[in-house]
């Protein structure tokens, strides 16, 4: 009996072990760099295009609150996240972000070769964007309801 309960345990620590690699290896441990070629918002904050990192929050928390922060250091901010999944890892790095007309908001932050991501909940800001988006074409005949452009820019690990 005894016996049975020390390898109960044992296969429960070594499950933990080996699921707490493979997130660690989806995950994002290290910072992902981008370039953004367009102005965006991140919960209702504007910023500006340019160069930025997405990195942890806390290194040792986990995935659960993202830093997006400018390469110049003046812009930053933090945001909680929500785990989402594909059966489709990607090789590279990605940030997603909804567009709506010239309104960009970034949706969604992908580590290189992950199969579990990372979402933003949509702002006050996003939501409105949408509305305004949809109300621009009610009234236009067989017209089925707009839905936000997804726009892709890879990031580079560091």
């Amino acid at each position: 009996m005894k016996k049975q309960v020390a390898m109960i345990g044992l296969l429960v620590v070594m499950t933990m072990i080996a699921a707490g690699t493979s997130a660690s290896a989806q995950s994002l441990h290290y910072k992902m760099t981008a370039n953004i070629p367009f102005e965006f918002s991140v919960a209702n904050k504007k910023l500006p295009a340019g160069e930025y990192s997405v990195t942890r929050a806390q290194q040792t928390a986990g995935d659960l609150v993202l830093q997006i922060s400018s390469k110049d250091g003046r812009e930053s901010i933090s945001r909680l996240t929500i785990a989402v999944n594909t059966l489709e890892p990607k090789d590279d790095a990605r940030l997603i972000f909804h567009r709506y007309g010239d309104e960009y908001f970034l949706y969604e932050i992908w580590p290189a070769g992950g199969s579990t991501g990372r979402e933003l909940p949509k702002s006050r800001a996003e939501r409105d964007a949408e509305q305004k988006f949809r109300d621009s074409v009610v009234g236009m005949a067989n017209v089925k309801a707009p839905q936000a452009e997804i726009v892709t820019i890879v990031a580079n690990l560091r």
